[in-house]
């Protein structure tokens, strides 16, 4: 069993939100568009409405994926039409599976996280040009933090005919909590203050509040969405990397 909270602003600058969310059972995902502000909410919204056509029973993994590239074809063929040019979205997020794990989904820089123990953990790795200078021991994380270049993406839905997706599958135990942003979130907020906010809110709908006004309060210079979900029954396991498909 999970209780789930969500919450979103368009920021103190954007003129519309170019976020979107899916935060019902099984999925808990966010999409963060682009390419303009009518083609950013375009995008981000076939993104969400499209995994939602999965329904309210858990699929496998392999389900889940190929829906993700469904979301991407359908990004593409939208993206032909007049003023729909560059159109694309992040995506990243949780799903129950079939098999009673759960998996971890990410195309982009919007991020999962989950506090466990007394600990935050990234479970997702940005697609970003910054992340690929960290990884090449170019660039360390809190230099990464502050790059002019880390709103450069390398992948999105939208950008090609197909999509590679990250995915791993993970069990989730009493106590998790698990939280699904967009970079409006982590641009602004240190990961300290962002594990403080989970770790000290009550339930999750406070949680997802406080943390967008977090955000807000740091600055708020672009769209906030989050989806935060606690475990609060029992799901025993730990964590498993289950790779890429």
């Amino acid at each position: 069993m999970i209780d789930v909270g969500a919450a979103t602003h368009q920021g103190h600058y954007r003129r519309g939100n170019e976020d979107a969310a899916v935060a019902a059972y099984p999925l808990f995902l966010v999409a963060d568009g682009m390419g303009g502000h009518a083609a950013g909410e375009v995008a981000s919204a076939i993104a969400t409405e499209t995994m939602a056509e999965i329904g309210e029973s858990e699929p496998s993994l392999p389900m889940l994926v190929a829906q993700v590239q469904e979301a991407n074809r359908r990004i593409r063929a939208e993206g032909t039409k007049p003023g729909r040019r560059g159109l694309g979205t992040t995506l990243t997020g949780i799903a129950a599976l079939a098999d009673g794990s759960w998996a971890v989904l990410n195309v982009g820089d919007s991020r999962v996280l989950m506090t466990r123990q007394g600990e935050l953990r990234q479970l997702t790795t940005d697609h970003s040009e910054v992340q690929d200078m960290v990884e090449l021991g170019l660039l360390a994380p809190e230099e990464a933090a502050v790059h002019p270049m880390r709103h450069v993406i390398t992948r999105s839905l939208g950008a090609a005919d197909s999509v590679a997706v990250d995915h791993d599958r993970i069990e989730l135990i009493p106590g998790d909590r698990v939280l699904v942003c967009s970079d409006g979130l982590t641009d602004e907020v240190p990961p300290d203050e962002i594990f403080w906010v989970m770790d000290t809110a009550g339930g999750p709908q406070e949680a997802a509040e406080a943390l967008v006004t977090a955000a807000l309060t740091r600055g708020g210079h672009d769209n906030i969405t989050v989806v935060v979900v606690d475990v609060v029954a029992d799901q025993v396991g730990s964590l498993i990397d289950a790779g890429e498909e």
